[in-house]
């Protein structure tokens, strides 16, 4: 490549939001990095493989070129459009997000020459059968790999076949510099319009609503809470698969207005902000959720599980807590802890913001940008 012209970085999502209900995390990722980037040193196209959706569509909003192949999850022609696209684009670099643009991704590289990344952002315990042997097959295939935390290194290494020495670790972190600010009077105005009086406490739970988020064991620890600490509220942020079924047990147990759906908000810094404490409760599936970094951001306390980049963030006892997955007993326990010892709980979101600090998503894209350099001068 001449030394002048920038680096083209093809960036390959199977999806760009989930179940039709949320953008991605990934999604939000890709802006945020896109952003960073010296656009004279650097430039992004998005190829998702699904055809036009919100998540697709709210990154144009921000100024980034979208490409969409519309293809089916398992559709061969996948393959064939990439080179054509790979083609007409000539990327340097191919950064692959997903197991779809893994796969069809690292055969085009093979095909094409340029050079990939493999970036995992989650560990998938349920692993379809047919990914591992495309794995088994591909993995020699992989010029570069990225994992979000140490735990999911471990399982690209295990279950994705991919060669430690390959796989770099990079937590992603925040635009800390652009994220909302919010006053005393915004966060009142906030609270009025739910319905929240100023001596409630407000503990949340942020996220897209499925299995493995464990909002459910949310719902179960709140109505044990709410007959020790009757003036708290409750609230579930985001929409997703199991809304319904998280509603009907709700409702079957009794909460009322003392737990509250408040839908998808595509900015949720301000439900951060009216928020006293935050609780993510995921089961699996979590490599580096951003919300522990967003509430983190906010000044509030976390109570967490061991999943993801968790263990590796949150100060025990410091910043918030660590409880087992499903665990409803220990939840409540920590959260009992929290509710009753407000000061205790300001202390640790203070400091919950302090190390966040050290978690800015410009730190990554540099890293990245680093990454790119090499592989484009190879």
């Amino acid at each position: 490549m001449s030394q002048s012209e920038p680096i083209r970085i093809l960036h390959i999502i199977d999806k760009l939001e989930i179940d039709g209900a949320s953008i991605h995390g990934i999604t939000q990722t890709l802006k945020w990095w896109i952003h960073c980037h010296d656009s004279s040193q650097f430039e992004a196209t998005v190829c998702n493989l699904r055809a036009r959706e919100s998540g697709g569509k709210f990154l144009e909003r921000s100024g980034i070129s979208v490409v969409y192949l519309d293809k089916g999850k398992f559709a061969p022609s996948t393959l064939t459009d990439l080179m054509k696209l790979i083609r007409q684009l000539r990327p340097h670099v191919l950064h692959l997000h997903g197991y779809g643009s893994a796969n069809f991704g690292r055969l085009a590289s093979w095909l094409t020459g340029v050079p990939n990344i493999v970036h995992e952002h989650a560990v998938l315990i349920d692993q379809p059968f047919y990914q591992t042997i495309a794995d088994t097959i591909l993995s020699p295939l992989t010029t570069k790999a990225i994992a979000v935390s140490n735990s999911v290194k471990e399982f690209m290494h295990r279950r994705r076949k991919i060669n430690p020495s390959r796989i770099d670790i990079r937590i992603v972190g925040l635009p800390l510099s652009e994220l909302s600010q919010f006053d005393a009077t915004s966060i009142a105005m906030k609270r009025s319009e739910l319905g929240i009086s100023e001596k409630e406490t407000i503990v949340s739970v942020v996220g897209r609503l499925a299995e493995m988020k464990g909002q459910i064991y949310f719902i179960r620890a709140a109505a044990e809470l709410i007959k020790t600490y009757p003036l708290t509220r409750f609230l579930i942020v985001g929409d997703g698969p199991d809304r319904e079924l998280l509603e009907r047990e709700a409702q079957r147990l009794k909460l009322g207005d003392r737990l509250f759906f408040t839908g998808f908000y595509e900015d949720v810094s301000i439900m951060f902000a009216l928020s006293n404490i935050i609780v993510i409760p995921s089961i699996n599936k979590e490599g580096g959720p951003l919300t522990l970094l967003e509430a983190m951001n906010s000044g509030k306390p976390v109570i967490g599980t061991p999943t993801g980049m968790m263990p590796d963030v949150i100060v025990e006892g410091e910043t918030g807590y660590i409880v087992p997955p499903k665990d409803v007993s220990a939840l409540v326990d920590k959260l009992s802890t929290l509710l009753g010892n407000p000061l205790l709980a300001k202390e640790m979101g203070e400091k919950g913001w302090k190390v966040c600090r050290e978690y800015d998503v410009a730190y990554s894209s540099k890293h990245l940008e680093g990454i790119y350099k090499d592989l484009a001068m190879k």
